[in-house]
């Protein structure tokens, strides 16, 4: 008997991509437009805003994680930088109010500077090493702006920052963020997806498969990983930039090591090397903890009574931030067990989760059998 869930999988699977590309940009457009007419709170808005700014930051790891097979955990530092960019530029902190493009501009380019800097000594380490070495760059970027007090006012964060003057148009409203942010996302979109089907897409990929045989292929592994971290942590520093604008007010706390965290499992969720994979694992991540609080402290207690669960109620309502990580942990437990290539995965990185490897079955042959003797090893 087939499983039901293969055949649900195999009827959406017909269904052109291009018509859930139209479906979700839809969505997206029409999203604001219920909060205007009293159809969806303001929080909702809010949220959906701030979606967007971890869908930026997903796809641009996605670049490194998922295409070139680069465990970054500093990633947020890059986050940083353009957010504090446009603090300093464009706030009362120095008596700045520059011009928007050229601070999107700034931003992006100082932190694909640090990218830069950061890929010069790490980019030759693998594994784990790399990940040790991305890790302590962010969290010097995090101590850095905690103690530079002339600079960054230390803990106390830039506030005030200006809103952002597009084209004579002041950016102030959480509808209007969110319309810019989805523009931003569908540029980037479009751009790293080109990218990803040119021929750099593809010494990527050859890089996260097998590095020595892509070198001799005439892939430079060096100057690739470069570029994937460079071009990575330009979409950093723009979302950095943007999601300052919104916040009007940035500290260091926003860019704690367990930030790059959260991005790495919304790729790893998403799919790794998938960019729709990457979009729908920073909004289901981002999205879960909100639906949990209200589900059991508004929609159940509104529709069974106030008196459902009161303790777990109260222990949404004060400690919810103390299980948000818990519910992460538990959801990428899961997908590794039970869907390790992710949401939306990759059709390459699908195959060689599901499929066997050639080199492996050789080499369990090799074990099982004593060619030289032609008979069976006992040693299985």
């Amino acid at each position: 008997m087939a499983n039901p869930f293969s055949r649900v999988g195999e009827v959406f699977g017909r269904v052109p991509r291009w018509v859930y590309v139209a479906a979700a940009l839809v969505f997206a457009i029409v999203f604001p437009m219920l909060e205007s007419y009293g159809l969806m709170q303001t929080l909702w808005l809010r949220l959906g805003t701030r979606t967007l700014v971890y869908v930026l930051l997903a796809v641009g790891l996605n670049l490194v994680l998922g295409e070139t097979g680069l465990l970054h955990l500093g990633y947020v530092a890059f986050f940083a930088v353009g957010a504090y960019s446009t603090a300093i530029l464009s706030s009362p902190r120095f008596d700045l109010q520059w011009n928007f493009w050229l601070i999107m501009v700034i931003a992006m380019l100082l932190a694909m500077l640090f990218g830069f800097i950061v890929g010069i000594p790490s980019l030759r380490l693998r594994g784990d090493y790399l990940a040790i070495v991305t890790l302590a760059f962010g969290e010097i970027v995090r101590m850095t702006l905690n103690n530079w007090e002339w600079l960054t006012n230390g803990p106390g964060g830039i506030p005030g920052i200006y809103p952002p003057v597009i084209f004579g148009w002041v950016v102030d409203q959480p509808a209007e963020f969110f319309y810019l942010l989805l523009v931003v996302v569908v540029i980037v979109v479009a751009l790293v997806s080109n990218i990803k089907n040119s021929r750099i897409g593809r010494a990527w990929n050859a890089l996260r498969e097998d590095e020595i045989a892509s070198h001799h292929s005439g892939v430079r592994p060096t100057q690739a990983k470069m570029l994937a971290v460079v071009m990575s942590s330009g979409i950093a520093g723009l979302a950095g930039a943007i999601f300052a604008y919104y916040q009007q007010f940035i500290n260091p706390t926003y860019f704690l090591f367990m930030q790059s965290v959260i991005v790495v499992c919304m790729v790893v969720l998403g799919g790794m090397g998938s960019i729709p994979g990457a979009v729908l694992g920073a909004v289901a991540l981002d999205a879960t903890p909100e639906i949990i609080r209200q589900t059991f402290t508004t929609w159940l207690p509104r529709a069974v009574g106030s008196d459902f669960l009161p303790a777990v109620q109260a222990a949404l309502q004060t400690d919810f931030d103390r299980y948000r990580m818990l519910i992460f942990g538990l959801v990428i437990v899961l997908m590794v067990i039970f869907r390790p290539e992710g949401l939306l995965p990759n059709q390459l990185w699908r195959r060689e989760v599901h499929e066997e490897d050639p080199r492996e079955i050789e080499h369990t042959r090799q074990h099982l059998f004593d060619f030289e003797e032609g008979r069976q090893d006992l040693e299985v």
